[in-house]
């Protein structure tokens, strides 16, 4: 699947979505659940939440499509794909886990798995060479997802999330597989200017606020 056919289905799950409101029925039931440290800064929550699930879904293909031009730019296109690669993977068919959910509910499970196998990469690069593969963290976005989608489902799409990133780690990111270059990711974070990339700095009207308001903000699982 590319991202044009991505970018379709995401249109036709929102869509499908004004004319069933099944995943706003689920967030209402879930809203008043949420961690304190969520903060909704402005608008009907429901509504807010919606689109935060869009937009973080969409963020999806935005972000495939800049990350095939940044291996391009900096030479490092045996890295950048693999995790492109992925990542699209990831829609190409729901796990068997996600069977009876809604089409935009899927969605935003695949799109977890996604930004939850980037973080596992960048994390892993940043242990190695001291620099993430990807100039962007969606640390805080991809907490606040797994709290709409609950527990225990959002703990499994954690494990199949690892599960694919060490895959990739194996194939691609070993620094003793000959095909790893140590300096790859610094020529990768400084070979552009991230504020190029809207998707990579974007910020969303679901706000995530660790540390305050509870001793227990860090830590939101």
């Amino acid at each position: 699947m590319d991202t044009i056919n991505l970018r379709h289905k995401i249109r036709r799950a929102n869509i499908l979505e004004h004319q069933s409101g099944l995943l706003a029925a689920q967030l209402q039931l879930k809203a008043p659940l949420l961690h304190r440290a969520i903060k909704i800064t402005g608008g009907n929550t429901i509504t807010v939440l919606l689109d935060f699930v869009v937009h973080y879904t969409e963020h999806v293909a935005e972000f495939v499509d800049v990350l095939s031009t940044i291996g391009v730019n900096a030479n490092c296109c045996e890295y950048t794909e693999a995790v492109v690669n992925s990542c699209i993977s990831a829609f190409d068919q729901a796990p068997s886990l996600l069977s009876g959910e809604n089409e935009l509910a899927s969605l935003m499970a695949q799109a977890y798995i996604a930004h939850r196998v980037i973080e596992e990469v960048n994390e892993h690069f940043s242990q190695q060479c001291n620099e993430p593969l990807i100039p962007m963290d969606m640390t805080r976005s991809n907490l606040i997802i797994h709290q709409l989608i609950g527990e225990p489902l959002a703990n499994q799409l954690d494990l199949v999330a690892q599960n694919i990133a060490e895959q990739l780690e194996r194939d691609y990111l070993r620094l003793d597989s000959g095909i790893f270059d140590q300096n790859a990711s610094r020529e990768i974070a400084w070979g552009i200017e991230v504020t190029h990339w809207p998707c990579l700095t974007d910020t969303l009207a679901v706000d995530l606020l660790l540390g305050q308001g509870s001793n227990n903000a860090s830590c939101i699982h």
